[in-house]
């Protein structure tokens, strides 16, 4: 993207490119995907943040539980934190479980995500590039 303001046709914010609400920028980070997948699949609809970062931990290092580090999930819990949920959240994608600390569930926006997603080829047992 440019630095330049916007000059062509129309007002600047009535263009719904790079909005950091709009789902295509949400979902464009493999993380908040994952985080969407996660909880489509976990049961009960509700995964406590630890469980996944486990999950991500395990999958970007492509290997098993005994090869993923204690900081690996911490630093993976810690960016999910602090770059992913609260767009997420803020979204209405997913949030907060208001009896339990640090449990996720969806949000009133989840079900259109995971449509989203589907409908890009995505899921937690594929790379959508093999096709």
């Amino acid at each position: 993207m440019s630095d330049e303001p916007y000059d062509g046709p129309g007002n600047p914010d009535d263009l719904p490119l790079y909005r950091e609400n709009d789902i295509f920028h949400l979902l464009s980070q493999h993380r908040k995907r994952a985080v969407i997948l996660a909880l489509a699949m976990a049961p009960w609809s509700r995964v406590h943040l630890r469980q996944l970062a486990e999950v991500l931990s395990l999958l970007e290092a492509d290997g098993e539980r005994s090869t993923v580090s204690t900081r690996q999930v911490t630093n993976i819990r810690t960016n999910l934190k602090r770059s992913h949920l609260s767009a997420l959240i803020d979204a209405g994608i997913v949030e907060w479980d208001v009896d339990e600390h640090e449990v996720l569930a969806p949000g009133p926006g989840f079900n259109s995500a995971v449509q989203t997603l589907y409908a890009g080829g995505y899921s937690l047992s594929h790379d959508p590039t093999e096709r």
